[in-house]
């Protein structure tokens, strides 16, 4: 129960503050423990950052396992647009863990950034096979145009990177028709 308390209150103080100006100090009181009591669990302020940020990868890791099951029966481009709009909808009903990720992504790398990178790339590999999948579906099927799947990948990659950054920016309704400005075009140049 401690343990899963201290990661809970840890994840909303890191996601308001950030890693520099977190304080194990303001994570104990959130717990309702005395500091020397966090280091029962973890050895230092990085070692609970690194388990915060492993969960929350988790999390999102899951949810996007889940919408890869849920769409690998459908046709290539719904399956495609399913796939990115787990974006907004992972993160609509999950504001404090958007804010966390957005200061670990863009605010700062962490207190080792090599570990931090290595967690997240390891939990995105199922969702860039069905990514891969999906292009070479669509390319089968005669859907897409013949090309690069490896590179096919890194694009979904980098407009769900940009979508995760629009979701930060703009309200619901702006970020709602920059998603479908967005999907529109890109399923123009898959089908071309």
């Amino acid at each position: 129960m401690t343990k899963a308390r201290i990661l809970a209150e840890a994840r909303t103080v890191f996601a308001r503050r950030g890693y520099a100006e977190a304080s194990l100090r303001e994570i104990a009181e959130a717990v309702g423990i005395k500091t020397p009591s966090l280091y029962a669990h973890f050895p230092s302020k990085e070692a609970l950052y690194e388990a915060v940020y492993a969960e929350v990868v988790a999390e999102h890791t899951a949810f996007f396992d889940e919408l890869v099951r849920t769409s690998a029966d459908l046709p290539p481009l719904p399956r495609l647009r399913h796939l990115l709009s787990g974006i907004g909808a992972f993160y609509r009903d999950r504001p404090e863990q958007h804010e966390f990720s957005m200061r670990a992504a863009v605010d700062e790398n962490g207190p080792s950034g090599q570990s931090l990178r290595e967690i997240f790339l390891d939990s995105e590999s199922t969702l860039a096979e069905a990514v891969r999948q999906s292009y070479d579906d669509g390319v089968t099927t005669g859907a897409f145009a013949g090309g690069d799947p490896e590179g096919f990948t890194a694009l979904v990659f980098v407009v769900m990177d940009g979508l995760f950054l629009q979701y930060a920016h703009y309200s619901p309704a702006l970020y709602a028709e920059r998603f479908e400005q967005t999907w529109r075009h890109l399923s123009a140049l898959l089908s071309a």
